[in-house]
């Protein structure tokens, strides 16, 4: 029997068609699924080919701590210098931040004696940071032994809490927020001093020098980037 005589055979056989019914029904239901498969590789393929790669960035931070006292002439200027070298630390660190505190008291000991003149600041060079933050402070002074704070924000972009990103690779993340180029070289903290006489001053010798305090604090960081499922 050929295969256009089976067909025949099926739908004039005597169970009334049955068996035809059935050879269609297989025939509907394979088409079916074949369409079926088709569209959802179809339609996974789609979607990973237009997925995007999204990323945590989270952050550890901690400071080193360190102070220094410095006895400045009248008219004169004296120099602190800071680098990862003088500080003692890798030099593979990535640092966020440095803070200078300055703080100075009438030190003559003369009565009446007022609060000497004394100029802080920093020159946006020597060491490599991101000068041109509008957060940046570098530099200030006052004649009335009021403390000064100078920051100097070294890592463009860094605020410390961690973030999710979206495109690009782990790798280009990782290179984004591991240069360690930020935070080489030295940075320099000038400090002058004019002193204010008192009343007494021509009596005890006049008041020739101060004392000033420097408390510097530098924020380093570690960062770790790990992809998120999608």
């Amino acid at each position: 029997m050929n295969e256009e005589q089976g067909i025949r055979f099926l739908i004039t056989d005597d169970d009334s068609g049955r068996s035809f019914a059935l050879l269609s029904l297989a025939l509907v239901v394979g088409l079916a699924f074949h369409a079926y498969t088709f569209n959802v590789t179809k339609a996974n393929d789609i979607a990973n080919k237009y997925a995007v790669d999204v990323y945590s960035i989270d952050f550890e931070h901690y400071d080193v701590q360190d102070s220094d006292s410095l006895l400045i002439a009248n008219g004169e200027v004296d120099v602190l210098q800071l680098s990862r070298e003088i500080m003692g630390v890798d030099e593979g660190s990535l640092m966020a931040q440095i803070t200078f505190d300055v703080s100075y008291s009438e030190s003559s000991g003369q009565i009446g004696d007022p609060c000497d003149e004394v100029h802080v600041s920093i020159a946006p060079n020597g060491m490599e940071a991101d000068w041109q933050n509008e957060n940046n402070i570098l530099s200030d002074s006052n004649d009335n032994c009021d403390p000064m704070t100078l920051v100097v924000y070294v890592y463009p972009g860094y605020v410390g809490e961690s973030s999710e990103v979206v495109g690009n690779s782990a790798k280009y993340w990782n290179d984004v927020w591991t240069n360690e180029t930020y935070g080489s070289g030295t940075i320099e903290l000038e400090i002058s001093v004019e002193t204010n006489e008192g009343p007494t001053s021509f009596a005890t010798g006049g008041d020739d020098n101060e004392e000033i305090n420097v408390q510097w604090t530098v924020s380093f960081f570690e960062v770790e980037i790990k992809s998120i499922p999608s």
